[in-house]
């Protein structure tokens, strides 16, 4: 199936796909390739690079990644106190409370790579590395704050 999508969502020649299947059987590699070379297709190669490496920045290395979806919060919001669920919902990361508490029911959000359990969790100074937080929901989607 993967190979399918390289051939179908790639330039890259049926002869070369052929070869890197032989050659690399990591198939996270092979899915890194697919995303990269759809990526090159559609953006070009500048945003191809880019998006590769703040993907490595945001998953590999745990950090947030230069090129990520960036929200900006007042200092007197967070004085102020901001719930978590209030701030998923207002900011569109989740579409109301109801869905970010399930988020959190299930295990879905991390705050600074630390996972959330508490639906009543409020955001404070504390939880900001260098002024950024970054959050985690799901299994790929990151932005940070």
């Amino acid at each position: 199936m993967l190979k399918d999508f390289l051939n179908l969502f790639t330039d890259l020649d049926s002869n070369r796909i052929e070869k890197i299947f032989k050659e690399e059987k990591n198939i996270n590699n092979l899915k890194i390739l697919l995303a990269n070379e759809a990526t090159k297709l559609l953006h070009g190669n500048e945003a191809s690079k880019k998006a590769a490496k703040t993907a490595k920045e945001t998953f590999e290395g745990g950090g947030t990644g230069s090129e990520l979806p960036v929200i900006k919060l007042k200092l007197e919001s967070i004085n102020r106190g901001i719930t978590l669920l209030e701030f998923l919902a207002d900011q569109k990361i989740s579409s109301s409370k109801s869905e970010a508490r399930r988020m959190i029911e299930n295990k879905g959000l991390k705050i600074n790579n630390r996972l959330i359990e508490n639906i009543s969790k409020t955001i404070e100074k504390n939880d900001f590395n260098n002024s950024e937080i970054k959050i985690s929901y799901g299994k790929k989607k990151t932005l940070s704050c």
